[in-house]
């Protein structure tokens, strides 16, 4: 992987049964060594967050107000060295430790710590990861014939608990919570961190698209006139899911849309300052606000805004009734039917 640098790397395991209150710590004294199975490894880790489309977000606490941000800002003082970086793993593991004493349901795993970069993004990657049985084809004694044998690997696809905290000011925790539906479990997780002002992905981009409806259309870039709704959506659609790490900034926004003028900016600056310092896009959301798709009765439909605007799609709200005028369309349909 070309566009990601591994920096420091080291695993450390906690050991907690979910019927017992009991945890114990197995502390790493050396990092990994940065090997191209561990580049791979944390590549395979932050594609999760990647394609993950609902995340937790939010900002890291004060280092006066939680353990966690007050070893973390220490670290980054020190300017992100090895030795201090083995040190503030040790020293949050055994905060996590202590958090978890007493959390009956909770289950331990290996921790893997991560300082690495990714498309120039520098960021610290803590990854919650469990072994799974599974089998595999291994040669027998005689050396002629494979048997199955039972092994543990890594269920990394699975992945129980992450959080990454991107180099910055600004909304730059991402947390990713499987055991959601299980709120005493996974709230541990996040006390720990110290993640203030959480937010999921798909509540901030609500929010967004709510104040872009209010938004002038922009011109277009090559005519100079202003863009229909329908272009606009698609643009909105294709700069969302097009941006570095998948994070909305006001500043860029406009910048993109606008040039100079600052719409969305000012009027943010009016607004409760949820959405100062950028967010990261839920992608599934926009999608939605833009993309129709019903189906009953072994029917579908999927269409846009932008199809009942140009009359394509007409429905009667008393009847019921759904009218498509699309003459391909129907002709692909009377092909299939046939005679």
């Amino acid at each position: 992987m070309d566009n990601l640098i591994v920096h420091n790397l080291i695993v450390h395991e906690l050991k907690k049964q979910p019927e017992s209150a009991e945890t114990e710590l197995l502390l790493s004294k050396e990092p990994l060594p940065i090997s191209e199975q561990a580049i791979e490894l944390i590549g395979r880790l932050d594609q999760i967050f990647e394609r993950k489309n609902d995340l937790l977000q939010g900002f890291l606490s004060q280092p006066d107000e939680s353990l966690f941000p007050a070893y973390y800002e220490s670290w980054l003082m020190e300017g992100r060295d090895r030795a201090n970086f083995i040190q503030f793993s040790e020293d949050t593991m055994k905060v996590l430790q202590q958090s978890l004493n007493g959390v009956i349901g909770a289950k331990g795993g290996y921790l893997l710590y991560a300082d690495y970069t990714m498309e120039e993004q520098r960021m610290l990657g803590i990854f919650l990861i469990r072994e799974t049985p599974g089998m595999i084809f291994v040669t027998d004694e005689s050396g002629e014939a494979l048997k199955l044998s039972l092994t543990q690997y890594l269920d990394v696809d699975h992945m129980a608990m992450a959080v990454r905290l991107l180099a910055g000011t600004g909304r730059n925790v991402q947390m990713i919570r499987h055991a959601r539906t299980q709120s005493s479990i996974s709230q541990y997780f996040t006390e720990w961190v110290g993640l203030d002002r959480p937010e999921t992905s798909a509540e901030l981009t609500q929010s967004f698209l709510e104040i872009v409806e209010e938004l002038p259309i922009p011109k277009d870039r090559d005519t100079g006139f202003a863009m229909n709704e329908g272009d606009f959506e698609k643009a909105l659609l294709k700069y969302a899911t097009k941006q570095p790490q998948q994070t909305i900034r006001a500043k860029d926004f406009d910048e993109f849309f606008y040039g100079n003028e600052q719409p969305l900016q000012d009027m943010l600056a009016e607004g409760d300052g949820v959405l100062d310092e950028g967010f990261r896009i839920d992608k599934r959301s926009v999608r939605k606000q833009f993309y129709l798709k019903a189906g009953f009765g072994g029917m579908s439909i999927t269409c846009t805004k932008d199809h009942f605007r140009a009359g394509q799609i007409e429905i009667d709200e008393e009847t019921g009734k759904i009218t498509i005028t699309n003459q391909e369309l129907a002709s692909l349909l009377l092909d299939q039917k046939g005679e």
